[in-house]
C-alpha cells in the first residue's frame, strides 16, 4: 500500500514538473517572440509616437499664438514705413524690441505648457481647448498617448490588438527662437514684407525600451505689410516694329 501511494506521489510530482516546464517554456518562447517582433516593429512605434508628440506641440504653438501674439500684436508698432513727400515709401524700420518681446513670450508659453504636460500637471493648462482627443487620466501620469501593439500591422482589424505602449516625452534644452524679415514682390511695384519668428522645439520621445529624438520648426508670422510703390505707365505700340514692343511714357 505504501509503495502504491509513493508511486502515485511520484507520478503526480512528475506531471506537475512537466506541466511547469512546459508552461515556463511557452512563457519564455512567447516572451522571446514578443521581444523579437517588438524590435522589428519599434521603428513604426517610434514614428507614430513622434507624430503624436508633434501634433501636441503644434497645438500648443497655436494656443500660444492665440493667447499671446494675437493679443499683443499691433502692426503699426512693429513695422514703420517712412514716406517721401510724393507719398512713395523710402525706408522701412522694424521695432526689434517689440518683436523680440512677443517671440519670447510665445516661446515661454509653449515651453511652460510642455513642461506641465511632461510632469503631469494638467491642471495648469486648458488641455480641453487644444482641439485634440486627450485622456486626462493618462495626461496626469505624463502619458500623452497609448499606442496599441496592433497599430504596427497597418490593419484595421488588428489596430486595437495586443498591449498598449505609453508615449512620454522630455524637452531637451530651451525652445530656440529665430526672427527673420522677408521681402518679396507683390503685384506691380509693390513689396510684401513679412516678419516671421521660427520656434525650434527639440524633444526626446520615449516608449518602453526605446527612445527617439524629435526636432520640429514652427514658423509664426509676427507681421505682414504691403508697401505700395509707383506704378509705371506703359504704351504698347501696334506698329510694324513688333507687336510686343513696349515704350515707357515720359
Amino acid at each position: 500500500m505504501k509503495n502504491k501511494i509513493t508511486y502515485y506521489k511520484k507520478n503526480n510530482f512528475n506531471v506537475i514538473r512537466k506541466l511547469t516546464l512546459i508552461s515556463l517554456s511557452l512563457l519564455i518562447s512567447v516572451t522571446i517572440c514578443f521581444h523579437m517582433s517588438a524590435k522589428l516593429l519599434y521603428p513604426t512605434f517610434l514614428n507614430y509616437a513622434k507624430m503624436q508628440t508633434n501634433k501636441l506641440s503644434t497645438a500648443l504653438v497655436n494656443k500660444a499664438i492665440q493667447s499671446t501674439i494675437l493679443n499683443d500684436l499691433k502692426q503699426d508698432e512693429i513695422i514703420k514705413v517712412n514716406y517721401q513727400d510724393n507719398g512713395i515709401a523710402s525706408s522701412v524700420e522694424f521695432n526689434t524690441y517689440t518683436i523680440n518681446k512677443i517671440t519670447m513670450k510665445a516661446a515661454s508659453s509653449v515651453y511652460s505648457n510642455l513642461k506641465y504636460i511632461e510632469e503631469g500637471n494638467i491642471e495648469q493648462i486648458e488641455y480641453d481647448k487644444l482641439g485634440l482627443e486627450l485622456d486626462n487620466s493618462l495626461l496626469s501620469k505624463g502619458i500623452i498617448y497609448e499606442i496599441p501593439y496592433g497599430m504596427a500591422f497597418h490593419n484595421g482589424l488588428l489596430a486595437n490588438f495586443g498591449p498598449k505602449l505609453p508615449v512620454r516625452f522630455t524637452i531637451l534644452g530651451e525652445i530656440l527662437s529665430f526672427i527673420e524679415s522677408r521681402v518679396s514682390q507683390y503685384g506691380i511695384n509693390n513689396a510684401l514684407i513679412e516678419v516671421v519668428a521660427t520656434l525650434t522645439i527639440k524633444m526626446l520621445v520615449v516608449i518602453p525600451l526605446a527612445t527617439t529624438t524629435s526636432e520640429t520648426n514652427y514658423e509664426i508670422p509676427i507681421a505682414i505689410k504691403v508697401i505700395a510703390g509707383m506704378v509705371p505707365t506703359y504704351f504698347q505700340g501696334n506698329n510694324t516694329i513688333d507687336d510686343n514692343f513696349v515704350i515707357p511714357l515720359k
